[in-house]
């Protein structure tokens, strides 16, 4: 399953991609991120990077990681 389609649940009930968004941009752990279990990883990552959460290229660097699994 492509990191982008992937529902928030599904990347946070894996335990690597959770260990890689820690390492990557743990600050993006403090915020409820679980409430939006039926919404894609892409949605969700549009929405940080556009507000400036988490800056483009360590979204790009999760993404790749994940996609990598």
């Amino acid at each position: 399953m492509d990191f982008r389609s992937m529902t928030v649940k599904d990347c946070f009930d894996n335990a690597k991609c959770v260990e890689i968004i820690r390492a990557k941009a743990p600050n993006l752990m403090k915020y409820p991120i679980k409430l939006f279990n039926k919404k894609t990883c892409g949605e969700i990552f549009d929405l940080v990077v556009s507000k400036k959460i988490v800056p483009e290229n360590v979204a790009k660097e999760i993404e790749t990681a994940i996609n990598a699994l």
